[in-house]
């Protein structure tokens, strides 16, 4: 897992950038003067490529829930074959609805608080990704 306890508190992850709509770049600030960057796959879900219009939408939609510097909760355990880690990204709703002015997502997207919004399952549940777990693609 990525988070850990540093010095009695826990490192907060913030986003830098989106790649596309299931690739965030992210960084952790472990110590003052210590951060570290990292790229970040969303688990179990694939979106369309970034240059298709849905892969546009796709990121647009993250775009629309995340910007640079907003904090992020990250829950991870190990990189994929692109040294992307495979995460679960968690968006807190009031940073979500004051990019917008709305939250964007369907109920179904909100964690079981309800002040968290699970961006893996926001993505799946409005249509812009598919479930995928790393097997072959679908043709």
């Amino acid at each position: 897992m990525v988070s850990a306890s540093i010095s009695g508190s826990r490192p907060t992850p913030t986003s830098l950038k989106v790649i596309d709509g299931d690739t965030l770049d992210i960084a952790i600030v472990l110590a003052p003067g210590f951060t570290r960057d990292l790229k970040l796959r969303l688990r179990g879900l694939d979106c369309p490529e970034v240059s298709t219009a849905a892969g546009r939408a796709a990121k647009a939609f993250v775009d629309a829930l995340l910007r640079p510097g907003d904090a992020v909760i990250v829950s991870t355990t190990k990189p994929d074959k692109y040294d992307r880690y495979l995460a679960d990204v968690f968006v807190t709703a009031s940073t979500a609805q004051n990019s917008e002015g709305r939250n964007g997502t369907s109920g179904s997207a909100l964690s079981p608080d309800a002040d968290r919004i699970f961006l893996n399952n926001a993505l799946l549940s409005d249509g812009h990704a598919i479930r995928y777990d790393g097997g072959a693609k679908e043709a």
